[in-house]
């Protein structure tokens, strides 16, 4: 699958995180805050400073001088076959370290909440974030533990480096993990 390789995992998870955030904010310039140009006092003879419009960035309620601009760059790419390293050295990391847990399918899987609670306990669930991964979407299990605190379910199609890092604890489906390892292989050569 692939060695330690920090560096890879270091930018993967900067990229991860990047496109999570929104960048959306935005503040008002001086010229943008609504209201009166009037100038504030005269120029001359008051003994204070000079001042022209009441919304510069020196007063408050005045414009902010070098806020965000609510402009969002461009996504940051990592590359295919990096993503791919990046998910096989993560699910490596995870296998070396223990945290990564088999079930034979999602027909075993508890329905119920107070039997997902259960099952997490005797997994090791306690104070740890897990990653339930399933190949395919899993109604049933799904109600059983979204109301359970750290319990988080993905699609295998949609896990990433990120997701498995993230959580302290991965529980995969053998269907899951066959298809992650296939996606990691990526598309054969003939």
């Amino acid at each position: 699958m692939g060695s330690d390789n920090s560096p890879l995992l270091a930018q993967a998870l900067r990229i991860y995180q990047a496109n999570f955030h929104q960048k959306t904010s935005k503040v008002l310039t001086r010229g943008e805050v609504a209201g009166s140009t009037r100038k504030i006092y005269r120029q001359k003879g008051t003994g204070n400073a000079r001042h022209g419009a009441k919304y510069a960035p020196i007063f408050v309620g005045g414009g902010i001088a070098h806020g965000p601009k609510g402009i969002r760059p461009a996504n940051l790419v990592l590359p295919k076959k990096m993503r791919r390293r990046a998910l096989s050295v993560a699910l490596l990391n995870k296998l070396k370290d223990s945290e990564l847990s088999l079930m034979k399918g999602v027909k075993e899987a508890p329905t119920k909440t107070s039997q997902a609670a259960h099952f997490l306990s005797v997994v090791g669930h306690p104070k740890r974030d897990v990653l339930l991964v399933t190949l395919a979407p899993a109604p049933s299990l799904f109600g059983a533990v979204r109301n359970l605190q750290g319990v988080t379910m993905k699609r295998a199609s949609l896990v990433n480096a990120y997701d498995l890092l993230a959580h302290d604890q991965v529980i995969m489906t053998l269907p899951a993990l066959t298809s992650i390892l296939t996606r990691i292989k990526g598309p054969t050569s003939k």
